[in-house]
């Protein structure tokens, strides 16, 4: 994180435009990505990808600014005054999610810069949030009805997931019928920018399987449920469930997480994150899931993060990331109650079964999902 820490001070509103930003002229084509937070949305749909796009001889990006993520913030409107000479330097304007109405501030862009493009990153299905979980209270239907029409005053939205992007582009087909917005599938990849300054990867020394559970919203936990009852049951002793960010305000969670004795870490910034991931020794990890259109629209970054520390995973199959594992070859897929315990049981008896999986979930990580000449290409595609 060294590059992204030295990068958010450089950005400081404190500094002078020059020290912040190079506008000098060339021949690439210009990103603005405007304000992403310091959190996994930030991080790997907007400041990854900006460092990234950097290093090729075609684009340029720059970004306005990299934001502290304040979990006591409330869900704030879109106030950032972006700078003229950023504007009219941009050839792409790249946004996160727009909560409230910024019809002006669009047609005010477009009048100082008419050829640019208006993109918004839109990092989950906000229109399916499950009650359960804590933004869907903060998610006003005024607040909706703003991202609906800011939608459709794009050119592009972009997504990290293939069924997302196809929802929603008949999403706004079918509803702003005066849109001529085009949604744009990229995915979200391992950028070495995240791992800098990283200590060796950590193992379990001890004879319990650590089994992980990470930040599990309430629904996904209680279809868990009967699994980790029975785990707990069956291997009593030779398992330690770790769960990294428990649900927020669930009494039902908290008891299913107090029933199966299972050791709560409280979440940490994600400038902690993947330092704290790698510390708490995990042997493998539980992903589950509830069918349903907020989950198959999910995108698959915990995935990354897992198998970049060689973590083997259990997903089960309403779970996106189950669509991206090689079952028994760098993952499993589990679906009934025995398939989880099988799974389980066979790590147990067989430490070198862990070791082999988690080499290869490295090995693919590396190979499939990271910042790569060809997964650069299509960001170039992309932006043209």
């Amino acid at each position: 994180m060294r590059t992204i820490k030295e990068l958010q001070a450089k950005l400081n509103p404190k500094n002078i435009f020059d020290q912040r930003y190079n506008i000098e002229a060339d021949d690439k084509i210009h990103l603005l990505y405007v304000s992403p937070k310091l959190n996994a949305t930030g991080y790997y749909r907007m400041i990854t990808p900006a460092l990234e796009i950097n290093k090729t001889d075609t684009h340029k990006a720059i970004i306005t600014s990299i934001e502290t993520n304040d979990f006591s913030r409330k869900f704030s409107d879109f106030v950032n005054q972006l700078d003229e000479r950023l504007i009219t330097w941009a050839d792409y304007i790249i946004f996160p999610a727009l909560f409230s109405d910024v019809t002006y501030l669009m047609q005010a862009i477009k009048t100082l810069n008419p050829s640019v493009q208006l993109v918004m990153d839109l990092d989950r299905n906000y229109f399916a949030i499950p009650v359960s979980i804590p933004l869907s209270r903060k998610l006003t239907n005024d607040k909706l009805k703003c991202l609906e029409n800011n939608l459709g005053l794009m050119d592009i939205v972009t997504v990290a997931n293939e069924a997302f992007q196809k929802f929603l582009q008949r999403f706004i087909d079918d509803r702003l019928e005066n849109a001529n917005t085009f949604v744009q599938y990229l995915p979200s990849l391992v950028s070495r920018y995240g791992y800098e300054e990283m200590p060796p990867l950590t193992r379990n020394t001890s004879e319990k399987l650590r089994v992980g559970l990470i930040k599990p919203n309430e629904e996904d936990l209680l279809s868990l449920k009967e699994v980790l009852f029975k785990m707990r049951k069956t291997f009593g002793e030779k398992i330690q469930f770790v769960c990294l960010g428990k649900p927020h305000s669930s009494l039902e969670g908290d008891l299913i997480l107090k029933e199966i004795d299972c050791e709560i870490h409280d979440s940490v910034s994600f400038l902690d994150y993947f330092e704290k991931l790698n510390s708490l020794q995990l042997d493998v990890v539980l992903l589950p899931a509830k069918e349903g259109l907020f989950t198959r629209n999910q995108n698959n970054q915990l995935l990354l993060e897992l198998s970049v520390f060689g973590i083997p995973i259990v997903a089960s199959i309403y779970h996106p990331t189950s669509k991206l594992i090689s079952d028994g070859e760098n993952g499993f897929v589990a679906s009934e109650v025995p398939e989880w315990l099988d799974i389980i049981n066979h790590q147990i008896k067989d430490k070198t079964l862990i070791n082999r999986i988690g080499k290869n979930a490295i090995k693919s990580v590396w190979i499939k999902d990271s910042w790569t000449q060809k997964k650069l290409s299509y960001s170039q595609e992309a932006f043209i």
